[in-house]
């Protein structure tokens, strides 16, 4: 029989503030915590699910959380949905993920929404050797290092079928079947945030593995009208290496993956209610049939490119 993995669940809603610092507590290592009322009416929800290698967090705050937080034994990465926050008196940015370091951090999150995800560090060190070619070991990551374009899509890919496993899944799940899955999570962090061995600068590309390369490759000309050849050339696999190579770091082909990213890209400047047209973003997303693109966004995301122009603009 199979080794077997738990997923835990906890939620709470409370309208005290004491129980809301209780909870944090709970679910963070903290130090000096507070939780204070910003207003008359004071809401705390926090809904946390997953296992010892992989959780998904969700808080919403109708007030004030200061203190020190740091991840523990796991990588942390926050976004925050609304509200102000700052880390070490840094601002924030709504709708970007932030990692934090290990070492104790200041926060103050006030009126907010934010969601976080959890990875153990382990894994994510042990993908970061496959992917870079080096030993595994503890990785640095480029400080407040915010994801942009492909790279910011690469990420919402990832949080996007975790969120559906760990959310919508079993609580029982073999123990194989979530370490692939938070080896997943990894690779998602790591496309979006550059990292190194531990006493090591930068790494520049000619030295990584030729995975890495490959995928690195693919984000940079995203928007361009690249192949699968193209990307096999520029990262020296095979196309039937570079085809083994994504299903096992992203569990889809090469050119499924860059569909993605392109939808994803898409659709953030589709809500971003810039003046281009929507036949204007999907070229600029790098799709060259406009009835295609309009076809794969609704068959993803439920509605036409029109649709969400239209609603970015109400």
């Amino acid at each position: 029989m199979p080794e077997m993995m738990h997923r835990t669940q906890r939620e709470i809603r409370t309208r005290e503030p004491a129980e809301a610092a209780d909870a944090l507590s709970t679910t963070h290592v903290t130090d000096g915590l507070t939780v204070e009322r910003s207003g008359a009416e004071f809401l705390f929800e926090e809904r946390v699910r997953g296992s010892e290698l992989l959780c998904l967090e969700s808080t919403s705050c109708a007030g004030v959380v200061s203190g020190a937080v740091q991840p523990g034994s796991s990588m942390l990465i926050v976004w925050m949905k609304s509200g102000v926050g700052h880390v070490d008196d840094d601002p924030v940015k709504i709708g970007r993920p932030l990692l934090y370091r290990q070492d104790p951090q200041r926060i103050r999150w006030a009126d907010f929404q934010q969601d976080a995800l959890r990875i153990d560090r382990e894994t994510v060190e042990q993908v970061a050797a496959e992917r870079g070619d080096w030993a595994p070991g503890p990785l640095e990551f480029r400080p407040r290092h915010v994801p942009e374009g492909p790279e910011l899509a690469a990420w919402w890919l990832m949080v996007r079928s975790v969120a559906e496993h760990v959310l919508r899944g079993p609580s029982e799940v073999s123990a194989a079947q979530e370490r692939e899955l938070t080896r997943f999570a990894a690779a998602g962090l790591l496309t979006a945030i550059p990292h190194w061995p531990v006493g090591q600068h930068e790494q520049p590309l000619a030295s990584t593995a030729r995975f890495a390369r490959a995928e690195a490759f693919l984000l940079e000309h995203a928007t361009e009208q690249i192949t699968v050849d193209d990307v096999a050339e520029a990262s020296g696999l095979s196309v039937r290496g570079l085809q083994a190579a994504f299903q096992r770091h992203h569990g889809i082909t090469p050119t499924m993956y860059l569909r993605w990213i392109r939808l994803l890209l898409a659709r953030e400047q589709l809500q971003s209610g810039d003046d281009r047209s929507v036949a204007e973003i999907a070229r600029d997303a790098g799709f060259a049939h406009l009835g295609r693109f309009a076809g794969s966004y609704r068959k993803e995301f439920g509605e036409l490119p029109r649709q969400t122009w239209q609603t970015a603009r109400e």
